[in-house]
């Protein structure tokens, strides 16, 4: 499935399945970014990949995120940014962040921004 264009080379990033570390989570992956096992067993780029934007679903699960959403990313490749929300170590506290593409990690969170108290998920 297309959800939009890269944020670094225009091509489209696609959504698919995989199955990371014995878990199924959705990869959403520039189709210039290519992948593949090589003789020592690591996945790296292949040598035609042209771009590296790469993003898990499962990326932000540290802060009690358990998937990025299709809907989420979409909104990322159209507005360049997105809101996600985050819980606490203890899944009790919750609170917003924004979301921007980043070249290396895929997405990074900008911690220093504030979320307007007003806004609604």
């Amino acid at each position: 499935m297309i959800l939009g264009n890269c944020p670094y080379c225009n091509a489209n990033v696609i959504s698919k399945k995989i199955t990371a570390q014995g878990k199924k989570i959705k990869l959403y992956s520039c189709e210039n970014a290519k992948k593949e096992y090589d003789e020592s067993d690591s996945y790296v780029f292949t040598s035609d990949s042209t771009c590296r934007f790469r993003v898990y679903s499962n990326a932000f699960l540290r802060w009690n995120k358990k998937s990025f959403s299709e809907n989420e990313m979409k909104r990322l490749l159209k507005d360049k940014q997105t809101i996600i929300r985050l819980h606490g170590r203890k899944g009790t506290k919750e609170y917003f962040k924004y979301v921007i593409p980043h070249e290396e990690y895929g997405v990074s969170i900008l911690w220093d921004e504030e979320v307007p108290e007003d806004y609604t998920y």
